[in-house]
């Protein structure tokens, strides 16, 4: 199963490293280039995560990103100077998946947003730019960098998709790596969690 996920902060860092733990074939991708550098070179920046050895390739190519099952969204979403969420990051992360991936694909969201993202930003964005009906589900990021007892196998994952399909497909795929995997309602409730 290849897998990639755009941002490799610590949360989009530590996701590679499960699911390349797990046998999935892990994109890396950043715009830093010279963070991709590092990984590259076997360098963590997020405590407590080592960078994985196989499986694993970071990068700043978004052409990569074409042929993956599952996208994973794990983009920082700061607040701006009136105190609302930033959202040009998945913005920009919606145009670099809608114009590389060019077939079928379980698109999840890890970013932290407010309820609603997923359907009206990220699903709109990419499915205009694309022209392909994805998968979409939503996966709030659950990750405390440098916690040695939380980590993602044994922190309760919330998933839940667009549709059933979207769902137990994200169930399926965060099964690999995550001991529970809980399938809420909707997305917005993951969202909201």
């Amino acid at each position: 199963m290849k897998v990639s996920i755009i941002g490799q902060g610590y949360v989009g860092l530590s996701l590679a490293a499960s699911a390349a733990g797990a046998g999935c074939e892990v994109v890396g991708f950043d715009s830093n280039k010279k963070l991709v550098a590092e990984l590259n070179a076997g360098k963590s920046h997020v405590e407590g995560v080592v960078v994985p050895s196989a499986n694993y390739q970071a990068t700043s190519d978004a052409l990569v990103i074409d042929g993956s099952d599952v996208v994973i969204v794990a983009v920082p979403t700061p607040l701006n100077d009136d105190r609302k969420p930033d959202l040009s990051y998945l913005v920009s992360a919606c145009e670099v998946v809608g114009k590389a991936l060019k077939s079928k694909a379980l698109i999840i969201n890890e970013s932290t947003s407010f309820p609603g993202t997923l359907r009206d930003l990220i699903a709109k964005n990419i499915g205009e730019v694309s022209g392909i009906e994805h998968l979409y589900a939503a996966s709030p990021e659950r990750v405390d960098p440098g916690n040695e007892l939380w980590n993602q196998a044994n922190t309760p994952r919330l998933v839940a998709g667009l549709n059933e399909d979207a769902t137990k497909a994200a169930v399926d795929f965060y099964s690999k790596f995550c001991s529970v995997v809980v399938p809420v309602s909707s997305p917005e409730v993951a969202e909201a969690a």
